[in-house]
């Protein structure tokens, strides 16, 4: 069975390209446009990874992340953040994300980032 990806992004061509890109590569991939969308799909399916923009409407990364470790079931999900803010990184850590990813995005470094935290599909 493939391993789930949820790409959280207001995006639509972030969130496109991101989960065309992780198809190819055999992940399974769902997608949200903001935090309470993302909690959503918590809900039907714990995915193995998430990747987590920050700037969003209605429930922003920094709120979802917050409420995340609130929840038993969603404390060991591993998050990589997607943001524009290099600046962020003490932050990051500070609240358990695994890696952060500069946007606009590299796609090889997306991938390679998803397969070092999670491994192969």
């Amino acid at each position: 069975m493939p391993k789930t990806i949820l790409v959280v992004d207001d995006e639509p061509v972030v969130v496109e390209i991101s989960k065309r890109k992780l198809e190819e590569k055999g992940f399974e991939v769902q997608t949200a446009g903001n935090g309470k969308e993302a909690f959503q799909r918590l809900k039907a399916k714990i995915p193995d990874l998430i990747l987590l923009d920050i700037q969003m409407p209605q429930m922003n990364g920094y709120t979802f992340i917050m409420e995340k470790v609130r929840i038993p079931e969603y404390t060991d999900i591993p998050v990589i953040v997607l943001t524009a803010y290099n600046e962020m990184e003490p932050l990051f850590k500070r609240h358990g994300i695994k890696a952060y990813l500069l946007k606009p995005l590299k796609l090889q470094d997306l991938i390679a980032k998803v397969i070092e935290i999670i491994g192969q599909p």
